[in-house]
């Protein structure tokens, strides 16, 4: 009895310790170890390894946990709405898991952007498989039968999806810039608070930017408004927008600097109530012009526009950015 007892005791302990060792994805960065975080940001460029490292497996699935960013997704009434910025509780974001065929049966895989690409969602403009944040989930079947699974869709909270699903963050570059980047694909959430911005569960318009800081800088996030923006930083020009077109002359990086912020109030006695990044001089004329692009979020998830696209127009301030980077 006591040797039956003991190999029971074995199995127990081997496929416990199978389990526990198989509850998060590892990954690598080009030629480094591997590391059990819950999120790796790294460039496009880079070659990211990822891995579920469970022994004696039957079969394996990955998936992609891909948020409905074509959705708007609000805690507070929207400005235009019924009690304008009433908060109205959290709302519930809709994902979508795809498995992801080229990983089938693999312990060991490499992340592409084309593999990203090949999982776009339908009507769905906001997905951008180049930059931005991905979610993975993975599922093993044991010989034995026993199944071994990774944080996943099944881990929401009453907030979005768990922070310790595995997430992969793509940035243009290591500068504020680039960290903006990290978040798109993240749904834009009117009155979104400071744990879902910084965790990457949702976004609006100022929360964005300051989570970009409170991510780059590894700081806690300070949670301001539009408004409180504006009278904080440094106003590099004030001018007023119509139809995408500035009623002022002002120079790329001579009145203003790229990653600096452009705020909008669309009634003139108003508040402001916008809020985005100048990105860049897309006809390279070196003016401001209709043509020019801002990234920024709200009520959408963050998305690219042009000045001429009207999210601008209105009495506008120009603001230096340095002081978040």
């Amino acid at each position: 009895m006591s040797k039956i007892k003991y190999l029971f005791g074995t199995l127990f302990i081997f496929i416990f310790t199978q389990t526990a060792m198989a509850q998060e994805i590892s990954y690598k960065v080009d030629n480094g170890s591997f590391n059990y975080k819950h999120a790796v940001y790294l460039t496009p460029s880079q070659e990211l390894t990822l891995k579920f490292d469970v022994k004696n497996t039957k079969s394996i699935r990955w998936y992609q946990i891909i948020p409905d960013t074509s959705k708007f997704y609000k805690n507070a009434n929207h400005p235009w709405e019924k009690n304008p910025y009433k908060w109205v509780g959290f709302g519930k974001i809709e994902y979508k898991k795809v498995e992801i065929d080229a990983f089938k049966n693999r312990r060991e895989v490499k992340l592409t952007t084309a593999i990203l690409q090949e999982n776009q969602p339908e009507n769905n403009a906001f997905y951008n498989p180049n930059f931005g944040s991905f979610w993975f989930e993975v599922e093993a079947t044991l010989e034995n039968g026993t199944k071994v699974k990774s944080k996943g869709l099944k881990n929401m909270t009453y907030r979005g999806l768990s922070t310790k699903v595995f997430r992969v963050s793509y940035m243009l570059s290591d500068d504020y810039i680039g960290y903006l980047t990290t978040f798109f694909n993240v749904p834009g959430i009117f009155g979104s608070i400071a744990y879902q911005s910084k965790n990457y569960i949702g976004v609006d318009c100022a929360d964005v930017l300051m989570a970009t800081s409170a991510v780059m800088n590894k700081k806690k996030l300070k949670d301001y408004n539009v408004a409180m923006l504006v009278a904080k930083l440094k106003k590099e020009a004030t001018l007023t927008i119509t139809n995408g077109n500035p009623n002022k002359r002002l120079q790329w990086n001579q009145d203003f600097q790229r990653g600096d912020f452009i705020a909008v109030k669309y009634n003139k006695n108003g508040r402001y109530a916008h809020i985005g990044m100048l990105y860049k001089d897309e006809n390279n004329n070196g003016i401001l012009d209709k043509k020019d692009t801002i990234i920024n979020a709200g009520p959408t998830a963050l998305r690219i526009t042009t000045l001429e696209e009207g999210g601008f127009n209105g009495t506008v301030a120009i603001l230096d950015n340095v002081d978040m980077q």
